[in-house]
């Protein structure tokens, strides 16, 4: 097998690793604008543009775009006029709905699979909150609530949070599309949303372009209502979410990684915990499910181009209710 990899910063470096962990046989090739560190891999060949790396009738098997959120629908775009069939990029597909379409037609008309890198649909503690919710363990779903904070400039040690893509308004950054997967797997496990409003703001003493703070009431397609908060301030990472049934609640706390839940009916509390699994475990297994995918048979987990774009568009909605609410004020 034969991948192409567009951009090594350190999603794109830790992608090639794990490809190399799933199979040493694999052959990879990268692009790279900036200077890259591949040292001990000379076999990987590197070049600037995509268009260089397919120049010499080369064949891949499978591409992972990794680049800055700016340029997502381009490069995926770039790849199929190329002629490839497998792409994995990363999320969010877009910092907007311009090209989407395009993207969207292309993908259809020229058969490529696209899969959006949504990896906590690979987190065995939210599987089981999934399993839970599907056994109807809590009875009807009520109400939801989550949340996820990290202090910003702690996000990459060595690095000026300042320059990086967070902080730029061009390059798709701001929390909202940073912390897209809360949206994502909220998603998956609740079947879709029809509804978000949303408020969001800078925070002065980070000193960047894009909000540090979004808060958003969400409905499902079910009609259940719930709360979701981000943030680029809690010193220590908090991530968790909450689900209330009439017949009791399960929660799921990524830090602590473990799941706890009780029922009206029963004063027992049960818990789940998968404390051995390491965070690099869960892009191995979604890396893995790409790799292993055709169009007629994939795992379930993995998001297709449609559902990635169906995140965006609850993101944008939530970010165009803040403008709304900001333009009458």
């Amino acid at each position: 097998m034969k991948i192409l990899i567009i951009g090594t910063g350190s999603i794109g470096m830790r992608h090639l690793q794990n490809c190399l962990t799933i199979d040493r046989s694999i052959t990879i090739d990268v692009v790279s604008r900036g200077k890259t560190s591949l040292e001990g891999l000379p076999e990987i060949k590197i070049f600037n543009t995509i268009a260089e790396a397919f120049d010499r009738d080369n064949f891949y098997d499978a591409a992972i775009v990794a680049t800055p959120t700016s340029l997502h629908i381009e490069n995926c775009i770039d790849l199929i006029h190329y002629g490839l069939k497998k792409i994995y990029v990363e999320k969010p597909i877009a910092p907007n709905l311009e090209d989407i379409e395009t993207l969207m037609t292309l993908s259809k008309t020229e058969k490529v699979s696209v899969y959006v890198g949504f990896d906590l649909r690979f987190d065995i503690g939210l599987n089981k909150v999934k399993e839970l919710l599907g056994k109807k363990v809590i009875g009807n779903l009520i109400s939801f609530q989550a949340e996820v904070g990290q202090y910003l400039p702690d996000w990459r040690i060595g690095t000026n949070y300042k320059e990086g893509m967070s902080a730029k308004t061009e390059l798709g950054g701001g929390v909202m599309l940073d912390l897209i997967h809360e949206f994502d797997y909220l998603s998956w496990l609740l079947g879709g949303f029809q509804k978000a409003y949303g408020l969001n703001q800078r925070i002065d003493h980070l000193d960047i372009e894009t909000e540090g703070i979004s808060v958003n009431i969400i409905q499902t397609n079910e009609g259940v209502l719930g709360v979701l908060s981000l943030d680029y301030i809690q010193k220590k990472l908090n991530r968790f979410s909450k689900f209330i049934g009439d017949n009791g609640t399960i929660e799921w706390n990524y830090v602590t990684a473990e799941v706890k839940w009780s029922c009206h009916s029963d004063l027992e509390q049960y818990y789940f915990e998968y404390k051995n699994v390491e965070r690099n475990d869960r892009f191995i297994a979604i890396l893995d499910a790409f790799l292993k995918a055709r169009p007629e048979n994939f795992d379930s987990r993995l998001t297709p181009l449609e559902e990635g774009i169906s995140s965006l568009e609850t993101v944008l909605a939530a970010k165009n209710f803040n403008n709304s609410v900001k333009s009458k004020i």
